[in-house]
């Protein structure tokens, strides 16, 4: 049996993983967009876009898993119809 604490942390941390590797670990070309954008993640918005999109990816990712999820059982309810 899947512990659920465990998938719920598991999943928060893949949304963590996600928003880090698309936002905070971006790259730019010139300096200017790196120095506005090093100013930007000081601010408040900053962490409340960040709350917000790391809730979106929880629920993506949520959504991805009960799907794989509800396909496994339906693997298994026909493999026992057979």
């Amino acid at each position: 049996m899947i512990d659920q604490d465990w998938l719920k942390d598991s999943i928060k941390q893949e949304a963590k993983l996600k928003f880090a590797a698309r936002w905070e670990n971006a790259e730019f070309n010139s300096s200017e967009a790196r120095q506005a954008f090093q100013a930007i993640k000081n601010t408040d918005e900053w962490e409340a876009f960040k709350k917000v999109m790391i809730q979106a990816y929880e629920k993506a990712i949520t959504s991805n898993v009960l799907n794989q999820l509800q396909g496994i059982k339906n693997l298994i309810r026909d493999a026992g119809e057979e």
